[in-house]
């Protein structure tokens, strides 16, 4: 009985460092997948910044252009009265 307790336990011991390797190559790549996440979520934050920011020059550029079609009108009512 002795031997065979000792088997198990060759085993067990066997099983329980094969485990521990997978554990940590696991926790490896969650490290780096966590890492990579960090810096897309920065690169996403970079982006809607910049979105924001080109949507308030894109809302401006339009104010301008309804005003320099409005000025376009006016100077073409003005040029038809002549």
């Amino acid at each position: 009985m002795d031997e065979e307790m000792m088997e198990a336990a060759e085993e067990a011991g066997a099983d329980a460092i094969g485990e521990a390797v997978a554990a940590e190559a696991i926790h490896e790549d969650a490290v780096e997948k966590a890492t990579e996440a960090t810096i897309l979520m920065e690169a996403a934050q970079e982006l809607a910044a910049e979105a924001v920011v080109e949507e308030a020059v894109a809302e401006e550029l339009a104010d301008e252009a309804m005003t320099d079609a409005a000025v376009a009108e006016e100077l073409a009512d003005e040029a038809e009265a002549e």
